[in-house]
């Protein structure tokens, strides 16, 4: 799958904790859709938290410029890399790696960076059992 924000990237791409235990696999576009209402789960999940900070954020800070944005995540507005493995137990696995603008070669090398806040952020996902692992926001 490819499109002008996202692009399945090969298994070397993925970090290393997760190549260490796992077998390269290929995807296809219904997989990548079949993973939507997961990612869209995890997403829910992580603004739900996020609200309470926002809310006393703001009140602390009345005159804050600060935009949901800045700490919500609206998965429009993100590149995706995808990256497919199989695990350990034989499950289809992804792993996603999100940012808001294009980084560097982002179509052939997975984006990494320290920081960037909700700008930067990945999601592993196991197809086979429907649960998320590893949801990592880059806050610091």
């Amino acid at each position: 799958m490819t499109d002008s924000k996202s692009i399945v990237l090969p298994f070397s791409e993925l970090p290393v904790r997760y190549r260490l235990q796992s077998e390269s696999r290929e995807t296809d576009a219904g997989e990548l859709k079949t993973a939507e209402p997961l990612l869209e789960k995890a997403v829910a999940v992580f603004n739900e938290k996020r609200t309470e900070d926002f809310v006393t954020f703001m009140a602390e800070n009345p005159a804050s410029d600060w935009a949901q944005t800045d700490l919500f995540i609206e998965l429009e507005r993100y590149y995706r890399q995808y990256i497919p493995f199989t695990n350990e137990k034989g499950d289809r696995c992804l792993w996603i790696n999100f940012f808001c603008r294009p980084v560097g070669d982002w179509k052939v090398h997975r984006v990494h960076v320290e920081g960037g806040g909700v700008c930067f952020f990945s999601v592993g996902l196991n197809l086979d059992t429907g649960k998320r692992f590893d949801f990592l926001v880059n806050d610091k």
